[in-house]
């Protein structure tokens, strides 16, 4: 699995599954979880699978893929120009990487 396939879980989602699953948790134990926010101060991510989405048109996107790298790259020397940086930054690069993810890539 790797980890692009996973996606961060909402804090109040982790508690109603801790609640589900650990069955002997009492009234007490379950409003000290909610009141202390020990899901939100804890040092961890809960993660869980994405939902693939299996939709044709976008599986036929991937043919899009190499002009979409040319455009770039044309694009790239007046990224400079303009901005003074060479190369693009992954918060606005977001889209393109989530679009490969779905393609399969």
């Amino acid at each position: 699995m790797r980890i692009i396939d996973l996606e961060q879980v909402d804090d109040c989602d982790v508690i109603n599954w801790l609640e589900k699953k650990i069955p002997n948790l009492t009234v007490h134990q379950k409003e000290c979880i909610k009141r202390d926010e020990i899901i939100r101060f804890a040092p961890f991510y809960f993660m869980k699978r994405k939902q693939k989405i299996d939709n044709i048109l976008l599986r036929l996107s991937i043919l899009f893929v190499p002009l979409v790298i040319f455009i770039l790259m044309i694009g790239l020397p007046f990224r400079f120009i303009i901005k003074g940086r060479w190369g693009y930054n992954s918060k606005n690069m977001r889209w393109y990487t989530n679009w490969l993810h779905s393609c399969g890539l």
